[in-house]
């Protein structure tokens, strides 16, 4: 499970700006610079240019300074209870140049969005976790490297995560990556190890369980929020995938 601890998109300081953290941070730190700056790491000084992502690593000591008259990223603090490496090949404290290859920072406003707007946390961490996945994809292992249309699954699970509301029919899935439904069921399996239904069920009940936790939202309400045309349908699957009703959910895990 992932906790973002703080996080900020596009913020800027001037030439001064330093950050000199010797003890590191107890968690992870994901940098997305996107003017040139200065990285010290292991004594030794790199000069990076825009658009640079680096993942700093629990404890690892953290220096990096701007490098001409103005600095810009995007960051993120976060913990995880799960071990990072696991399916994602990371290399941590290591500047990567990403360029225009990757929408970095269209990750950052989803996840922020995730966070600060509906503070759905879980969402956010799928979605930190496929932006790690698509940061260090030229690294994964050669089975899901060469998986078809990679990048657009990708992009398609960011968003069902992001908006687990829309209708997220097969059909319309299919359509986004210029696929057949079957071929998308194939595909989607092989990259991500879930169907892509079941995918979109997962992300609605963790919506959903955000909603019965932090809100008074009636159970109705929450099933239409949460992309369901009915309630008792919302309720049977949720029992399904959780051993509970939402309202014994909700009793079980109310926040406050």
């Amino acid at each position: 499970m992932f906790t973002i601890d703080r996080m900020g998109c596009g913020c800027r300081h001037d030439g001064d700006f330093i950050l000199d953290r010797p003890m590191g941070y107890e968690g992870y730190l994901v940098l997305f610079v996107k003017t040139k700056a200065v990285f010290v790491i292991d004594g030794e000084q790199t000069e990076t240019e825009p658009d640079t992502f680096i993942i700093f690593d629990r404890g690892t000591p953290q220096y990096y300074r701007a490098c001409e008259s103005e600095y810009i990223n995007d960051w993120i603090q976060f913990s995880c209870t799960e071990q990072l490496t696991s399916e994602i090949p990371i290399v941590f404290d290591t500047p990567v140049y990403i360029g225009e290859t990757i929408n970095v920072s269209q990750y950052f406003q989803l996840i922020a969005d995730c966070y600060y707007r509906t503070n759905n946390s879980r969402a956010a961490g799928h979605l930190i976790r496929a932006m790690l996945s698509d940061v260090f994809s030229d690294s994964i292992g050669e089975e899901q490297a060469a998986v078809a249309h990679h990048r657009e699954l990708l992009d398609l699970r960011r968003r069902i995560y992001a908006q687990p509301m829309d209708d997220w029919s097969v059909d319309k899935m299919a359509a986004m990556i210029n696929v057949s439904t079957p071929y998308l069921h194939a595909l989607y399996k092989k990259a991500f190890g879930v169907t892509c239904t079941a995918d979109v069920i997962r992300s609605r009940i963790e919506q959903a369980q955000r909603y019965l936790s932090y809100t008074a939202m009636t159970v109705e309400e929450i099933a239409f929020k949460s992309g369901y045309k009915t309630a008792v349908h919302f309720s049977r699957q949720f029992k399904s995938i959780t051993g509970m009703s939402p309202t014994q959910w909700r009793r079980a895990n109310r926040a406050g």
